[in-house]
């Protein structure tokens, strides 16, 4: 349940990041890494891990959604992610879970990132 709710509350405050001025960008989606894609052994909900290193010299909070992809190239799930602040040249890991059940292979694309500037 626990998990659940941060996945909700990474949703909300993804939407409510983008939603403030900080739109999809390239040098963004240059700072997110995944260095784990995986399905549940059981068939329950995927989950991705990564990081991300902010190559700018401003604190910044960063959004994203990872979208879950079959073999063929279907999304099976996806998953959205709020890191609140990462130092200038700071690396910080993070993990999410997609929201719908998921078996066999998969690959995570990163998508939709937006980098905002915090105070």
């Amino acid at each position: 349940m626990r998990l659940l709710n941060l996945t909700l509350t990474a949703a909300l405050g993804a939407s409510l990041l983008v939603g403030c001025g900080g739109g999809s960008s390239d040098a963004a989606l240059d700072d997110i890494q995944v260095t784990k894609c995986e399905p549940d052994s059981a068939g329950a909900k995927p989950k991705a891990e990564g990081t991300i290193r902010n190559n700018t010299t401003k604190p910044s909070g960063y959004t994203f959604r990872v979208r879950f992809l079959d073999p063929s190239g279907n999304e099976v799930s996806q998953g959205a992610s709020v890191v609140g602040r990462v130092e200038p040249g700071a690396t910080v890991g993070w993990r999410l879970e997609g929201g719908t059940s998921a078996k066999g292979a998969l690959t995570c694309q990163v998508e939709n990132a937006a980098r905002t500037a915090v105070g």
